[in-house]
């Protein structure tokens, strides 16, 4: 059967649980695929390339298996669409960093966003994306204490600043997401009481 692009960033997804995003390279890929490394590079040309397809596969299961229930208003589905992103990227070791600036290519996956029927797109865009970007940071430091899904780094003791954060990471999340939410309704509303943010020199 024919190499595929797709048979490329399932391996690599496989072997990121075992040595992490500093660990993966194609030629490890390659020998889980059975194929000498050169053969990876008619699909991907580089590390980076790998990456996006990696990045690409984990949003594709992740609009696969986390359909939002019917009724909810476009906050609650934007909130659906955080956890659903978070849960997506603690499903791999490193999860955060590989999905973080890489280039989707397969755009269909995005949909479009919660916010969209706003008036305003790219206020409704820039809300949207405040959220996003909460959700990334906030999970590449959770994945740096706990490498692995409740394991603690043995390096990060009770005392460190960011295990202290993250005592509870599902607890500081859930604050840390209602915090970034209530925001961004409030921004994009056009609350009286808005402040509006600093005019660049």
């Amino acid at each position: 059967m024919a190499l595929t692009r797709r048979d490329i960033a399932r391996s690599g997804l496989r072997l990121l649980n075992e040595v992490g995003l500093n660990g993966l390279t194609l030629r490890l890929i390659a020998g889980d695929l059975g194929v000498k490394a050169p053969a990876l590079y008619w699909h991907v040309k580089n590390k980076q390339e790998l990456l996006d397809e990696m990045a690409t596969q984990m949003l594709a299961d992740a609009v696969a298996e986390r359909v939002p229930p019917d009724g909810l208003d476009e906050w609650q589905r934007l909130e659906h669409q955080a956890r659903s992103l978070r849960d997506t990227l603690l499903a791999y070791r490193d999860g955060a960093k590989v999905f973080s600036g890489t280039f989707l290519t397969d755009t269909s996956l995005v949909g479009p966003p919660p916010l969209q029927e706003r008036s305003d797109p790219v206020r409704a865009a820039r809300a949207h994306f405040a959220v996003y970007s909460f959700v990334i940071g906030f999970t590449i430091e959770e994945q740096a204490v706990y490498p692995v899904r409740g394991q603690r780094d043995e390096r990060y003791g009770p005392e460190d600043a960011g295990a202290a954060v993250l005592a509870d990471p599902e607890a500081g999340f859930s604050d840390g997401l209602a915090i970034v939410l209530a925001g961004a309704r409030q921004w994009l509303d056009g609350s009286s009481s808005q402040v509006e943010a600093p005019q660049r020199p």
